[in-house]
């Protein structure tokens, strides 16, 4: 059981972790999640709205009306293709700069880490979608 103390230093402890109080901080904290852009669904992005549907159209064959499995497929996928082209352009800007100093190279590690994470939640989406699309 937790005693009264931790209890006391908890409540404490919550009140000055509350978020963003000003305006501006909220408006800032908003954007949190598009850092680089991954977190944001890539159908909610208009540049990408042709190639969902042209790609889930190719999925379900001749003639066929791309449903809402295939579009997922085809999100999935287009997700794996730019987390590919991100991590490209990462590991050549560390090859191209190989006096970088150690941070740098800790950086990136950090930064691989988190796409392959955003890699695995869309092979993830993807294979459920593909289950749907063939059932």
């Amino acid at each position: 059981m937790t005693s009264d103390r931790k209890i006391a230093a908890n409540r404490r402890n919550a009140k000055k972790s509350t978020g963003p109080r000003t305006e501006a901080g909220r408006r800032h904290s908003r954007r949190n999640a598009l850092q680089h852009g991954l977190a944001v669904a890539i159908g909610s992005q208009p540049s990408f709205r042709e190639d969902i549907e042209a790609l889930a159209k190719a999925l379900v064959g001749d003639g066929g009306q791309p449903n809402e499995f295939a579009r997922q497929v085809a999100e999935a996928e287009l997700d794996l293709l730019r987390i590919r082209k991100i991590r490209a352009s990462q590991l050549n800007a560390a090859v191209g700069n190989p006096g970088a100093p150690s941070e740098a190279y800790a950086e990136l590690g950090e930064s691989l880490a988190k796409l392959e994470r955003y890699e695995r939640r869309a092979y993830s989406r993807r294979k459920r979608a593909l289950g749907a699309l063939i059932s």
